[in-house]
């Protein structure tokens, strides 16, 4: 057995002001009666096995005809096909881990080492600590000096327990902080004894460090009923806490904190060499919590498909650089090319209507809207103007093709959040299919299916941008990837038009539509990911400074 390589992970994670109660290890049955749990239960991790999957290019072009008509697409749901484009890839295994959960595990792993200890648990409990959970290593030192690692490891060997714990108010001078009062006492078999209050005031210290805490005086270990006896509750789990903590930063190739704000899910990788293939191949390796957060286990970043880990991290490093000169791009709001009135953007859809003179452009490129209802947009295109010039790219050009890239990234990654927002209004429209259609809940999750297509889909759209911006422009995969692109881009927006709708008749009468755009969408996104991983794969977009 490796390095925590079971299934039996030994991570805790609890809050350091307001946790929830776990039981502990139960004490030697010698020992005074305190809250700890000695039940070692064999519950069941709960195990999320998630796999991974790239897609294929499509290189048909849909008209719009084509994709009322013919290219019909019932509920959304993988198929074979699907499952036969994962093949591709190493399947990427992981665990979702919650705290109890991992705390059970804990409990799973000491009452399993107990027959070769034949130790009390809390002392197993400190040498696993000691080795910082590696079982294997603790085992090999086990066999070699048994009784010198537990001297080592600050446990006591002589048998005897008289002296240890919290003794009852009387005058006693303490050396720590030079007072003679009235007050209760704590030591330890070595017989090294402070006042209470000097001895919560040094564990205090050291609960956060994650390591063992010892006798003040010397190097025998307090045990966790000892440091909640001292302490007055269950302040060693915060200890637990912060050794868990320990541990995956030592193990951060197979172990990932979920990065959103308040989420306490850890994810446990089971198959680290299957990253390697994921690499060479520069596929994404995305998970999920349990939670239903989804983000890439190689950088901690968002779903960043079709850009590798690299393109992402030099994307953003380069975003922070020149920020304060494309403040302008930022901008929220817009003039209509027509009557100059200002607009303000309050939809992820991009086809835009003055209020004022009804004309109707495009929010992206500020062109009429009619020519974008052809096989892709134009305004997706980054046009050089200097394509018939000889010439080395100067400072002004390169930030103009940057600030190009960047403007269109920055578009979609508001509209995909106003998509959002969106959405939080699909379970209303839901409920009011079903009180005054009577439509069951269960038809009526086509609109939560597209929903979560069009936020696919428009992801892969956002960060498609910044590996076309470090792509070879005149390669013919590049032009093939921008085709790709544009039609997505219409794929969308048509599909974000839709979601509009508010009437729950109209929704039930274009039900057909949904399923034909929202699986459109679908195998556009899969096209444009596809060609996205061949333009890496095969050199054509590097990251570069």
């Amino acid at each position: 057995m490796t390095d925590l390589e079971s299934d039996d992970s030994l991570l805790l994670e609890f809050e350091d002001d307001d946790s929830e109660s776990i039981s502990n290890i139960d004490a030697p049955t010698d020992s005074k009666a305190t809250h700890l749990d000695s039940d070692f239960a064999n519950i069941p991790p709960h195990n999320v096995d998630t796999d991974d999957s790239e897609f294929d290019i499509d290189e048909s072009q849909f008209s719009e005809d084509d994709l009322e008509d013919d290219y019909l697409v019932f509920p959304i749901k993988k198929t074979t096909k699907d499952l036969l484009d994962e093949d591709s890839l190493p399947s990427l295994k992981y665990e979702c881990l919650t705290t109890q959960e991992i705390f059970d595990s804990m409990k799973r792993r000491v009452h399993h080492l107990q027959p070769v200890f034949s130790l009390p648990p809390q002392d197993i409990l400190i040498l696993m600590q000691r080795y910082d959970w590696n079982e294997e290593r603790l085992l090999e030192e086990w066999t070699e000096k048994m009784d010198n690692l537990l001297i080592e490891s600050g446990l006591n060997t002589s048998g005897e327990s008289d002296g240890r714990g919290v003794k009852n108010g009387k005058e006693f001078f303490c050396p720590i902080c030079c007072e003679e009062i009235l007050t209760e006492t704590f030591s330890l078999e070595c017989g090294h004894e402070y006042c209470i209050d000097c001895y919560r005031h040094y564990i205090k210290d050291r609960l956060n460090h994650g390591k063992i805490i010892t006798c003040m005086d010397c190097s025998l270990a307090l045990k966790n009923e000892d440091i909640d006896q001292i302490m007055g509750g269950a302040s060693s789990v915060k200890l637990m806490d912060s050794s868990i903590k320990s541990f995956i930063r030592k193990h951060s190739n197979s172990y990932k904190w979920c990065p959103y704000t308040d989420c306490k899910c850890i994810i446990h990788l089971k198959d680290t060499l299957s990253l390697q293939e994921y690499s060479r191949l520069h596929a994404s390796r995305f998970v999920t919590c349990s939670m239903g957060h989804s983000f890439c286990f190689g950088c901690g970043f968002e779903i960043h498909a079709p850009a590798d880990c690299r393109v992402t991290d030099q994307w953003v490093k380069k975003a922070r650089l020149e920020c304060e000169n494309l403040n302008w791009v930022l901008s929220h709001t817009k003039e209509c090319p027509r009557c100059s009135v200002n607009i303000e953007k309050n939809g992820g859809c991009n086809h835009m209507v003055c209020s004022s003179c009804r004309h109707e452009f495009c929010w992206i490129c500020g062109g009429d809207w009619a020519p974008h209802g052809s096989s892709f947009y134009q305004c997706a295109i980054y046009k050089n103007e200097d394509k018939n010039k000889l010439v080395a790219d100067t400072p002004k050009k390169t930030l103009r093709r940057y600030a190009f890239f960047y403007k269109m990234f920055t578009e979609h990654e508001v509209s995909a959040k106003l998509d959002w927002k969106l959405g939080e209004t699909v379970g209303f429209k839901v409920k009011g299919l079903q009180e005054k259609i009577g439509v069951s809940w269960i038809e009526g999750q086509f609109l939560t299916e597209s929903l979560k297509t069009l936020n696919e889909g428009r992801t892969a759209l956002k960060w498609s941008f910044a590996v076309a911006y470090y792509s070879d422009p005149s390669h013919n995969l590049t032009k093939i990837f921008i085709d790709n692109q544009g039609l997505l881009s219409n794929a969308v927006e048509s599909l974000s038009e839709l979601l509009q709708i508010k009437s729950p008749e109209v929704i039930m009468k274009r039900r057909t539509e949904f399923y034909n755009k929202a699986g459109y969408v679908k195998n556009r996104t899969k096209a444009l990911l596809e060609c996205g991983r061949d333009l890496l794969r095969k050199g054509i977009s590097k990251a570069r400074e």
